[in-house]
């Protein structure tokens, strides 16, 4: 998606409670941490757990009224790693952007 489309998502920042692991191995544990910023495409989480670009991740998370417009139990999708960038002086968190993986 080029940037232009990417950015045109109304972005909420926001703290939502979520749980991702990755697909790669199916035994692979969840991981807990909480959205920074949320829209229909994607998320943005602070984690200490390493992830890689590329990376396809299952997401489960309630998602706000605000951003579907209509209340919902929970959230589970399948997306890919786009972004990971150092959070912090001490870069022991990292920022990952999360892409909705639509089929």
């Amino acid at each position: 998606m080029p940037n232009s489309e990417r950015r045109s998502a109304r972005r909420l920042i926001m703290k939502v409670p979520l749980r991702f692991r990755p697909m790669q191995e199916p035994g692979d544990p969840e991981w807990e941490a909480a959205t920074m910023n949320i829209c229909n495409y994607g998320v943005y989480f602070a984690t200490d757990h390493r992830l890689p670009r590329g990376e396809m991740i299952q997401v489960h998370l309630k998602m706000p009224r605000e951003v579907v417009g209509d209340d919902v139990a929970e959230w589970c999708f399948t997306g890919r790693v786009a972004h990971v960038e150092p959070l912090g002086a001490k870069n022991d968190k990292l920022g990952v952007g999360v892409a909705v993986h639509l089929l």
